[in-house]
């Protein structure tokens, strides 16, 4: 059977959206507790040959990460800000479970993610309208008229996140969306995102093929994996200045041998500023 990057996006994003729920998470005292069980109600996550995933696998990666964008978002909405836009969102719940009056959160993903989650929250007994559900193609549309569009005021203080997305685009559409969120980004507005790190020296091309080969058999969908430094230049060319950036918050990822030694590769949690 041949196997689609999409196919294994789909099933990586089912992981992520069953494996979160796992965890004993934060909310708001007008969030609501039980939406994250309700939004996955269904979801397969099966592997490219039609068996079900280990989702237990992800849970090493999961496990700090969930945290991490918990308590950026609630320390955003405890601070004042009242825009929240989650990049690549998924079936995350966030929008539910820090629900608080004044706070508009914008989840975007593909036309199709958004099109489920509209079904399954239109299924909740909850209240979404702090919510605009929008549908981006981040390969390919302007975030920035996505969100104008979507009601967001580049006016205000906005925290940007991006949970697990960079990694699977291509390193134009990696420079496309920080132009798109840049433009959007008032003073006071906070952009996180993981991304994936190579050790220095490496060609980071070559480290794509290589996962791409090892790790996928050719048809993965991973495209964008750089070392530190790249990741710290990208950031201050949109105009981010990144927090403790000489202290990683990071996780170990996989290993893989390039050029004939085994490499790590670890996602990286980058919080950054603006103005």
């Amino acid at each position: 059977m041949t196997t689609r990057p999409e196919q294994t996006l789909t099933m990586i994003r089912e992981v992520c959206a069953l494996g979160r729920v796992e965890f004993d998470r934060p909310h708001t005292a007008e969030g609501d507790t039980a939406a994250g069980r309700s939004l996955v109600r269904g979801l397969q996550a099966v592997d490219p040959d039609g068996e079900p995933s280990d989702i237990s696998l992800s849970m090493d990666l999961l496990a700090p990460r969930a945290p991490y964008f918990d308590r950026l978002v609630l320390d955003a909405v405890a601070a004042g800000t009242r825009q929240v836009v989650n990049l690549g969102a998924g079936h995350d719940d966030r929008a539910l479970r820090f629900r608080h009056s004044g706070v508009r959160f914008f989840d975007l993903d593909l036309p199709d993610v958004i099109a489920d989650k509209a079904r399954r929250l239109r299924d909740l007994d909850t209240d979404t309208t702090g919510v605009a559900l929008t549908a981006v193609d981040f390969a390919a549309d302007d975030v920035a008229e996505v969100l104008a569009d979507a009601g967001h005021d580049a006016r205000q203080p906005t925290l940007f996140i991006g949970e697990h997305l960079v990694l699977f685009l291509r390193p134009a559409a990696v420079q496309r969306l920080l132009t798109g969120v840049s433009s959007r980004a008032a003073k006071g507005s906070s952009l996180a995102l993981t991304v994936e790190v190579h050790p220095a020296g490496l060609d980071s091309a070559l480290v794509v093929s290589t996962v791409d080969d090892v790790m996928f058999g050719g048809a993965g969908p991973l495209h964008t994996i750089q070392d530190r430094e790249a990741w710290l230049a990208l950031f201050q060319q949109h105009g981010w200045q990144v927090e403790s950036a000489a202290e990683p918050t990071s996780v170990d990822h996989f290993e893989l041998p390039v050029t004939g030694r085994q490499v790590g590769i670890q996602t990286q949690f980058l919080t950054a500023t603006t103005g």
